[in-house]
């Protein structure tokens, strides 16, 4: 470097392995700070560029995941207001069906009426001079117009229309009973729930979430597992994350999953009460312990199975 008072600066010498002359480059000092200087730069530029794309990546992954939520969602919107216009429906036919039976109930007292005035016609008639005119007159009060066989038939003819009707009733009532069993409505295992539907943490890696599509239950291995509705087992075997699996189809849209068995209690193709073992409790699949992993499927998408968790 040079003295005091002239421009400093930074020689570079350059000496060969044989025997040739030496070689030496003067560079100005402020020219090394500038290389420097574009250097850091550089290096700050690549790391602001990298958090960017890191940053974008997670909210492009959260982006995902809410429009998956999104979805899941709209879907069990969909099918509550389905649902809820199907009860309206048969509050409807309810409140038809009650019309009926009071107009019935109406019909019928009339009769007890017309009854009534009958035998106090008859009695009066019984007093008079000629017993020909009182049997005359009786003939004529209970088969002319208006008379009591007339209002006999007229209730007859009623009866025999309301009987399909309430027929069609009891159909209805039938269907409710078959769509009521076929909803799932208690828990399949007792236990303590240590994971809910929706978004969580990875519980197998170190950062990351996912949206969990059922509910975990902690119990003991090998506990009895419970379908939790009336139905038709479609499938049991190994799949994947879900080990050892039962599948349950219980009608009207709604399916049932039991994962992580330890093992099976019923086969493809068996019929099932609410209630009925369909498996023991294990940690087969991907699984950080012994649980039940459960869901509720409804219309082909997974719902809350908290939502039909009511009875333990």
């Amino acid at each position: 470097m040079t003295a005091s008072g002239k421009k400093r600066c930074f020689t570079v010498m350059v000496i060969p392995h044989s025997e040739e002359a030496t070689y030496s480059l003067k560079l100005p000092f402020y020219l090394l700070q500038i290389t420097v200087g574009l250097l850091l730069l550089c290096v700050v530029g690549v790391a602001v560029l990298g958090y960017s794309y890191l940053k974008a990546s997670v909210l492009a992954e959260e982006a995902s995941v809410l429009r998956q939520i999104n979805r899941v969602q709209q879907e069990e919107i969909d099918a509550l207001a389905i649902e809820t216009q199907r009860m309206l429906e048969q509050v409807q036919a309810l409140d038809e069906l009650f019309e009926l039976v009071t107009e019935k109930l109406d019909i019928e007292e009339d009769i007890n009426n017309d009854a009534l005035q009958n035998q106090s016609y008859q009695s009066n008639a019984g007093l008079g001079e000629s017993g020909y005119n009182g049997y005359e007159r009786f003939s004529w009060n209970s088969f002319g117009t208006g008379g009591v066989l007339d209002r006999a038939a007229a209730n007859l003819s009623y009866l025999q229309s309301v009987i399909p009707e309430r027929s069609d009733t009891l159909d209805l009532v039938e269907g409710q009973i078959d769509r009521t069993n076929a909803r799932p409505s208690i828990w399949p295992v007792r236990g303590r729930l240590s994971s809910g539907y929706g978004m969580r943490r990875i519980p197998y890696a170190q950062s990351g979430y996912q949206f969990h599509t059922g509910v975990d239950i902690i119990g003991a291995h090998g506990s009895d597992i419970m379908a939790t509705a009336k139905g038709k087992v479609s499938f049991t075997g190994y799949r994947s994350i879900y080990g050892n699996l039962v599948i349950v189809d219980h009608g009207y849209g709604y399916e049932t999953y039991y994962a992580h068995l330890s093992g099976f209690a019923v086969t493809a193709g068996e019929e099932i009460e609410r209630g009925r073992v369909v498996g023991y409790m294990g940690a087969s699949g991907r699984t950080t312990g012994t649980h039940l992993h459960y869901e509720v499927h409804h219309n082909g998408s997974p719902v809350n199975p908290y939502n039909y968790m009511k009875e333990q």
